[in-house]
């Protein structure tokens, strides 16, 4: 076998690595402990119980990062439940961890050809962001309107349904709320939300027959399930109920027996006496042997979250660099949206120095360009009134840079987006901060007209 921690092979039979000394015997417990909450996931997988087998999952991935089919069979479940971005996030990672003979690349490979779906997911994900701004606004009735328009390119969005039905209930349409919590159910049977909002309309209904009235779907993929048999250990209790018996057993039968021999009495007294004695030694003895049991399995235990907080250490720091990695080559292929969305999503305290440099390098070139294509892009969803996609361009072209020499347009357009909504409180501020921040600019002497006026 290939040691996890230095890379050399080794044999299989070793607690300990030879070079680098990584405890090989916490690790297979720790796979064997992954592999058990992975069966878990697809039973309850099978049963519809998505919630509960994302947690599970979830479980098993963070006790094992490279548990390939985990991370698979969570992807499948975020795309039955239509959250396909984070679908793709674990499938990236599972093909990077391995990259042959992966059923997640077949996954990625038929969302990828599949442009208008990909793209109805991405949108339906927009307007459920925007209904949430506008429930925040206290206004319903527009977010109710966005979150149909999600589930139509998105019918089976678990968190739009369970939305959508909440805000139904806000409006007292109780029907049309009951409607959607039973579409989310039949998906997700162990939806706390379409559970808790049942039981807000249906007091008395029973949530065991949930998954009995769930709709059942045939299993996306053929995972095989791997059993680990586990064995249990006598009862303290029962041992000293089984001395205790036989002490009294000797005691009963020895003062019953022949009363008017009182020497053999003594003598037997005696020995019943030294028989506790040696008994009491037994239970002394035993409950010894059981402690220093209990402390040996702590300190394993101890030394195994030890370990395992290691091999996650290990484990994100090559999650980091293969994001990287990643970013690089989508930057060599002019990709430069998704390389900056990449860059983005990276912790640098999880990088090297040496790595760091890289990835500051990688950063300066690629975020220019990001916020660029951002720019223009909302420039054009802005002269074509279609102000929402407009403001969501602007406001990542900033997120990458915002010292750019149209930045202090970029936020001006920001601002001006709120008023043509009508939210003139939020276009008063932004303006403010356009005249703070771009002192002297075009972007500040646009947005102090803009101002004025609204004043």
């Amino acid at each position: 076998m290939i040691c996890v921690g230095c890379q050399r092979e080794i044999q299989d039979n070793l607690i300990k690595c030879p070079y680098c000394e990584f405890d090989i015997a916490s690790y297979k417990k720790i796979k064997r402990l992954s592999a058990q909450f992975y069966n878990k996931g697809l039973e309850q997988a099978k049963n519809r119980e998505l919630s509960n087998a994302i947690e599970s999952l979830n479980t098993a991935i963070g006790l094992d990062k490279t548990n390939i089919d985990a991370r698979n069979l969570l992807g499948l479940i975020y795309y039955e439940i239509g959250e396909i971005g984070m679908a793709l996030t674990h499938w990236v990672i599972s093909s990077n961890l391995k990259k042959e003979d992966n059923l997640a690349i077949n996954y990625m490979d038929k969302i990828q050809k599949n442009t208008m779906q990909l793209e109805a997911y991405n949108d339906s994900i927009k307007m459920f962001n925007q209904s949430l701004e506008y429930i925040k606004q206290k206004n319903e009735d527009l977010a109710i309107i966005q979150l149909k328009k999600a589930l139509q390119l998105n019918p089976h969005f678990v968190k739009a349904h369970c939305l959508l039905a909440a805000c139904y209930m806000s409006e007292k349409e109780q029907d049309k709320a009951l409607n959607h919590i039973e579409k989310a159910l039949q998906i997700d049977v162990s939806s706390s939300n379409a559970i808790r909002y049942l039981k807000m309309l249906k007091p008395n209904f029973s949530v065991a027959s949930l998954s009995r009235t769930a709709e059942r779907r045939p299993a996306t993929v053929n995972l095989k399930s791997k059993n680990i048999s586990r064995s249990s250990s006598p009862q303290m209790g029962q041992l000293l109920g089984f001395i205790a018996g036989a002490v009294c057993t000797f005691a009963v039968l020895f003062t019953l027996v022949i009363p008017d021999k009182t020497n053999d009495l003594k003598k037997r007294i005696s020995e019943l006496d030294s028989e506790r004695q040696r008994l009491e030694e037994r239970i002394n003895e035993t409950i010894e042997e059981k402690n220093e049991i209990i402390t040996a399995l702590r300190e394993e235990n101890k030394s195994l979250q030890e370990s395992n907080n290691q091999l996650q250490q290990k484990q994100l720091a090559m999650e980091q660099e293969e994001k990287i990695n990643q970013a690089e080559s989508l930057y060599g292929s002019r990709k430069y949206e998704e390389a900056a969305e990449l860059l983005y999503s990276i912790d640098e305290a999880f990088l090297s120095p040496e790595t760091k440099i890289k990835y500051e390098n990688l950063k300066n070139n690629v975020f220019p360009q990001a916020a660029r294509i951002h720019y223009d892009r909302g420039r054009s969803s802005y002269s074509k009134g279609n102000y929402e996609n407009a403001r969501a361009d602007f406001e990542k072209s900033l997120l990458y840079k915002q010292d750019a020499n149209y930045s202090d347009n970029a936020l001006y357009y920001i601002a001006r987006t709120y008023e043509h909504e009508q939210d003139l409180e939020k276009a008063k501020e932004l303006y403010s901060q356009v005249i703070e921040r771009y002192n002297g600019t075009d972007g500040a002497a646009n947005a102090n007209r803009q101002l004025v006026n609204l004043e």
